[in-house]
C-alpha cells in the first residue's frame, strides 16, 4: 500500500503517525539544544576598538582563553592604537566599517581614564555616538572600565564615576576593571597590577581584567571550570594571586 492508499484508507492512522513524526522531530531539536547547554558549545564574536590598555599583554587573548577553559568560544577583533580615545577611533572609520561588514556580539570601547570634567563629557559624548552605531548593526555596546595612573591614583573615583555614568546613560554592559582592582588591592595591597610605567597594566592587571570583561559580557559568575594549571598566565600569576583576582572579579562583577 502507498503512502497515499495509506492516507486516503487510514485517515487517523496516517494523522498518528505525523504526530510521532513531530513529536520524534521536536525530541531530537530538545535534545540537541541541551547537549548544547551542557557543554557549552557557544560562539561570541567581540570587536574591542581602545587603546594600548586594550593590546597590551594580548588582553583579548586572554579573555579567549577564559571562554575555552568555560567551554564558550571567542572569536576576537581587535581596533586599538596607541593615545586613542572613542572620538579618535570614530574619526578614522575603521569601526563604522567593521560593524557594518561583520556581525558582532559584542563592542568592547575603552579610552583613557577619563577623569577629568572635560574628559567625562568627551567620554559622554562619544559612548553614545558608539551607541547609535552599535544598534545600527544590532552589537551589544559594552565600557571597559580602566584605570587611571599610579601617580593619580587619587583619580580612581572619578574614573569609576565617568565610565559607569556612560554606560548607565547609554544602556550599555560596564565591565569595571578599575574597580576589580581596588577590590583586588583591599585582599592584598602589594598585589603588582601596574607595570613598569605605572600606568599600563601588568600580566596580572591585564588578567583581572580579563576575567571582568569575560564575566560582565556572558553574565558568568561561576569560574568552577577556571584552574589554574590550565592557565597560559601562570608563570607570571602565582596561584594564590590567581585565587585572589579570580574572587575579586567575581566579588565586582556581582556588585
Amino acid at each position: 500500500m502507498t503512502n497515499y492508499e495509506l492516507r486516503m484508507t487510514y485517515p487517523r492512522f496516517w494523522r498518528s503517525l505525523q504526530n510521532k513524526a513531530v513529536i520524534r522531530h521536536l525530541s531530537f531539536v530538545i535534545l540537541l539544544c541541551t547537549t548544547t547547554l551542557l557543554f557549552g558549545q557557544r560562539t561570541i564574536k567581540i570587536l574591542y576598538v581602545g587603546n594600548s590598555l586594550t593590546y597590551s599583554n594580548d588582553m583579548p587573548v586572554m579573555v579567549e582563553e577564559i571562554g575555552k577553559l568555560q567551554g564558550v568560544t571567542i572569536v576576537s577583533t581587535v581596533l586599538a592604537n596607541p593615545d586613542y580615545a572613542l572620538e579618535d577611533h570614530l574619526k578614522a572609520g575603521k569601526v563604522i566599517e567593521e560593524l557594518a561588514s561583520n556581525h558582532y556580539d559584542f563592542l568592547v570601547a575603552q579610552q583613557g581614564p577619563s577623569a577629568r570634567p572635560e574628559s567625562q563629557t568627551n567620554l559622554m559624548e562619544f559612548t553614545q555616538k558608539f551607541s547609535a552605531e552599535c544598534k545600527k548593526n544590532k552589537t551589544r555596546l559594552a565600557l571597559y572600565m580602566v584605570w587611571p595612573s599610579k601617580a593619580r591614583s587619587f583619580d580612581f573615583e572619578a574614573v569609576i564615576h565617568s565610565y559607569t555614568n556612560a554606560a548607565r546613560r547609554t544602556s550599555s554592559i560596564l565591565c569595571p576593571a578599575g574597580r576589580a582592582w581596588l577590590v583586588a588591592w583591599s585582599r592584598d595591597p602589594k598585589l603588582p597590577l601596574y607595570g613598569p610605567d605605572e600606568f599600563h597594566p601588568s600580566v596580572t592587571g591585564s588578567f583581572l581584567a580579563a576575567m571582568v570583561i569575560y564575566g560582565s559580557l556572558v553574565e558568568d559568575n561561576d569560574w568552577s571550570l577556571l584552574g589554574y594549571d590550565k592557565l597560559s598566565v601562570k608563570k607570571d600569576v602565582t596561584e594564590v594571586q590567581f585565587d585572589l583576582l579570580k574572587k575579586s572579579a567575581q566579588v565586582t562583577i556581582g556588585h
